[in-house]
């Protein structure tokens, strides 16, 4: 291919201007790239609503090979004379004018419904040859050209030509001798690259199959076919989201981000079966003192050291990133949780046993005793469930964010 097929399209399009139909697109996609994965090729990229309503991009050999597609879903059956068909055509070859009418690229168009025989109207009226007792479309499936063109060249070249004049300013004399100018031996060319596909499945068949496949993938790769619903779902959210990026190269999704979502089910799972259960308390937690670190020492203990405080919420912040950035945040959640309840016992006896205010040693002693505790019962909890953190230092910041953010207090105000 001399050049690269881009979305630069000369008339603007429903696979641009419009998402209508955009779930059989994204069906089509996701069953593209789910049997690449199935056939273990694994140079194919697509996108939907890029060039054509289906995008499929074969880069596993030296020359880039292309299938664009055009999905239509319709009740009443296609004629060559259907707008649809005659706008498809067009795509389909400006399309093939812009790779330089190479043969490395594949046309589909795809419907549910069937093929009718055409009416003598329009172009075809002031053809004075009687129509084929086949449907013209019907000839072109079956490459008959001798029989199918002079019908069917009439009424694609007259629309053609009309849909370039209303975008070109009434200027249309390029397109006419472009088109003028195609020899029937490239005409043959460009319709032997057409693949007809009538009578196909439906959004709700094509689901079905694809699930067959995902299921068939879920058995190659061990993952339980429980998820079966789950990852398609991943995979049309995948295709849908990626096709709103203005980027090519972040529209296009590859197969090997196909077999990605298999794996981190099965890394999901492995979370959820070593999960500590306690994570969904740490939401039900109330916490209505509003003080921060600073302020809560210094209620306790006027003289405390500055630099000190200003060492504990440096800590605060390290800690908060470290939580944010971690993978699961229910184990977080869960972590965050069983430091809370161990710290919670211990400052509600400091707070009944204490009169009066604190002295620095006292509250660092408290600091260490709250560590001391809360690593034990982490190592401890370690046993049966997957914690994020284990070591002293991390124990010693969740303590501090604790504090910082409204869980716990050296006085009556903050313990919840």
């Amino acid at each position: 291919m001399k050049k690269p097929l881009n979305g630069n399209k000369e008339i603007n399009t429903d696979a641009e201007a419009s998402i209508k139909g955009i779930g059989l697109q994204k069906m089509r996609a996701v069953e593209r790239l789910i049997k690449a994965l199935l056939e273990d090729r694994k140079s194919i990229y697509c996108t939907i609503e890029h060039i054509d309503d289906v995008l499929e991009i074969d880069m596993g050999s030296d020359i880039t090979k292309y299938i664009t597609e055009q999905n239509k879903v319709y009740s009443t059956p296609f004629s060559i004379n259907s707008e649809e068909i005659k706008n498809s055509l067009r795509i389909f070859f400006d399309n093939w004018r812009k790779v330089e009418q190479s043969e490395n690229i594949v046309f589909v168009f795809y419907t549910n419904t069937k093929v009718a025989k055409e009416k003598k109207v329009g172009v075809l009226k002031e053809i004075s040859e009687p129509l084929p007792t086949e449907s013209i479309l019907q000839l072109l499936i079956e490459k008959k050209y001798d029989k199918a063109f002079p019908f069917a060249l009439p009424v694609f070249k007259d629309y053609y030509i009309q849909q370039h004049k209303k975008h070109s300013n009434g200027d249309n004399s390029y397109y006419e001798k472009l088109i003028e100018g195609i020899t029937n031996d490239e005409w043959e060319l460009f319709f032997n690259l057409i693949e007809w596909r009538f009578g196909e499945e439906t959004e709700q068949e094509i689901r079905g199959r694809i699930k067959e496949y995902v299921m068939e993938l879920c058995i190659r790769y061990n993952t339980d076919i429980k998820f079966c619903d789950k990852i398609i779902a991943c995979l049309l959210d995948m295709i849908e989201s990626r096709a709103l990026e203005k980027d090519f190269l972040m529209k296009i999704v590859h197969v090997s981000e196909v077999k990605i979502i298999f794996f981190e089910f099965i890394r999901k799972v492995k979370v959820e079966e070593r999960l500590d259960p306690l994570y969904p308390k740490w939401d039900q937690i109330k916490c209505d003192d509003v003080r921060n670190l600073q302020e809560k020492i210094y209620t306790v203990c006027p003289e405390f050291d500055e630099d000190i405080i200003q060492e504990l919420e440096d800590d605060y912040v390290e800690g908060i990133y470290e939580q944010q950035r971690y993978v699961e945040i229910k184990e977080v959640k869960a972590y965050n949780y069983r430091i809370y309840k161990v710290c919670k016992r211990i400052v509600n006896r400091v707070i009944k046993e204490k009169q009066g205010k604190f002295l620095q040693e006292e509250v660092e002693g408290i600091f260490e005793q709250l560590a001391d505790e809360a690593e034990r019962v982490i190592n401890d909890k370690a046993k049966t469930y997957k914690e994020p953190y284990l070591d002293r230092d991390m124990v010693k910041k969740t303590i501090i964010i604790l504090f910082q953010d409204c869980f716990l207090a050296l006085d009556k105000g903050g313990v919840a």
